[in-house]
């Protein structure tokens, strides 16, 4: 029993594939690859394929093409077979098993009851995957596996240790599969085991963000409009970008917000402000009121609100104040003008988004809704951030002013 905690992107699947070609060409054994989905189990297969092509070439009789050979299975004249499943596939086998990618499988049980059978009949058990938080089924083997005394081998392999071997590796493409987040690139690449219900932009992010002096003057402003349902606040938030740093400006919410109310608060920021563009929310009921907004005042960027535009929402928001691209109140002094408050519900509104793992392995950010609202300052204050991204002339504008 061999399990590996391992970094993406250093070409494990590669390897695994190799193994079971040896084990099935040379020794004449079934070797089970149980994959994420039918997409993945079929790359391996095929990676599976490419090596016992090679061996075949090489002169190797036992690793030639036996009776079958199709999506699913990869078999050869010695009698050895290589079979590739999803893990919401049958699994009748006897044999080795690879659990690949263990972490990610939403039948991760059905999957373990299954393998363990095997490995009790003889069959060497390999699990391998990239961390998925805490609390799975994979984080709790390898805290057994790494234990004093445990019967596994257990092996740990980080995108640094992949780098010192000389394996080839684009960081660029490893930061951007982490959206630049330190915390996801450490679980992606470096072994680590991010808590899978996490106070997503840190309390220290939020106090190195924070600011005691007033905006200074600009003419650059652009606003996020988060409109509430049922309780929730409907919250209208301006930044004004001072040398590509966006300062929060004013914040204006409302409760029960009927059509009227709304398109009188956008008109005012837009009168006051001049926004360069407001990105509104346009979820459920928000969508006729972001089509109304968006013919009235043109410069208006509709959002709905899915998992993935969630995710690069919250993903930008820390981005922006880890990279020291945002300056957000600390008191209400900083922010002239507001109600009383303002500036403590707007970093309590960012400390209470969640970054929070599924049962199936599915990332949502989220918050709990409360009597105070719904995350809804920090969710508007993410829309400002993501209407200072969609507004490429001005973007360029501050990057050639830099």
């Amino acid at each position: 029993m061999s399990i590996c905690n391992k970094s993406r992107q250093i070409g494990l699947s590669h390897s695994t594939s190799a193994v079971g070609v040896l084990w099935g060409a040379f020794h004449g054994e079934l070797t089970t690859i149980i994959s994420i989905g039918d997409r993945e189990s079929v790359e391996v297969l095929d990676k599976a394929r490419k090596h016992a092509t090679v061996l075949a070439r090489l002169g190797s009789r036992m690793a030639m093409p036996g009776r079958k050979d199709n999506a699913n299975e990869l078999s050869f004249a010695s009698g050895g077979r290589v079979l590739a499943l999803p893990s919401s596939g049958g699994r009748s086998f006897s044999g080795n098993v690879f659990l690949d990618e263990y972490a990610y499988q939403e039948h991760a049980s059905k999957v373990w009851d299954a393998a363990a059978a095997v490995t009790m009949l003889g069959g060497r058990l390999r699990v391998a995957s990239t961390p998925n938080g805490v609390g799975n089924d994979f984080h709790g083997l390898w805290e057994r596996a790494t234990a004093a005394e445990s019967p596994w081998s257990a092996h740990e392999i980080s995108i640094d240790d992949a780098i010192g071997d000389g394996y080839p590796v684009n960081m660029a493409k490893c930061w951007e599969l982490a959206k630049g987040d330190q915390r996801l690139f450490d679980q992606l690449f470096r072994c680590s085991f991010l808590d899978n219900i996490l106070q997503y932009i840190p309390s220290e992010t939020i106090d190195v963000s924070g600011t005691d002096e007033v905006a200074p003057p600009g003419d650059q402003h652009f606003a996020g409009l988060d409109i509430g349902r049922e309780n929730d606040l409907t919250v209208l938030l301006v930044v004004r970008v001072v040398n590509r740093v966006a300062w929060v400006v004013h914040i204006e919410t409302m409760k029960r917000t009927d059509s009227d109310g709304l398109e009188a608060m956008v008109a005012r920021a837009f009168d006051r402000w001049k926004l360069r563009k407001l990105a509104v929310d346009s979820t459920g009921l928000g969508t006729f009121p972001a089509e109304r907004l968006k013919k009235k005042h043109h410069r208006v960027d509709p959002v709905t609100f899915t998992i993935n535009t969630k995710e690069d929402l919250a993903t930008g928001l820390y981005t922006s104040m880890r990279n020291g691209m945002l300056r957000i109140p600390n008191t209400d002094a900083a922010l002239p003008g507001c109600e009383p408050g303002t500036a403590a519900a707007l970093r309590a509104d960012i400390a209470s988004i969640r970054r929070i793992v599924t049962s199936a392995g599915n990332v949502r950010y989220d918050a709990p809704r409360t009597a105070e609202g719904h995350a809804d300052r920090a969710w508007a204050l993410a829309l400002a951030r993501h209407a200072m991204g969609t507004e490429s002339a001005i973007v360029a504008a501050l990057r050639a002013r830099a």
